[in-house]
């Protein structure tokens, strides 16, 4: 059974808009299974979180260290490590 990403609710920025703190929300919205769940995760709103995937803003340098540490622990925990 294959896990399907198209029903998890993360928007991504557009390309002239992907920052590396865009991205690196992006991929935690995903690990954790959507924009709600990183939203309560990381104590933020999830207007404020869109507009940080969505790179039409930069997040608090707190809320992007925290988006990395979840990236990191998944690839830790998933033995994907570099």
């Amino acid at each position: 059974m294959r896990a399907s990403t198209a029903k998890i609710d993360c928007p991504a920025a557009p390309p002239s808009r992907q920052t590396t703190y865009a991205r690196a929300l992006h991929r935690a919205c995903l690990i954790l299974g959507g924009a709600p769940q990183l939203a309560n995760h990381l104590g933020v709103s999830e207007s404020s979180l869109r507009g940080w995937l969505e790179g039409r803003d930069d997040p608090p340098q707190m809320v992007f260290l925290a988006a990395v540490e979840i990236v990191l622990l998944h690839l830790e925990k998933s033995g994907s490590t570099n």
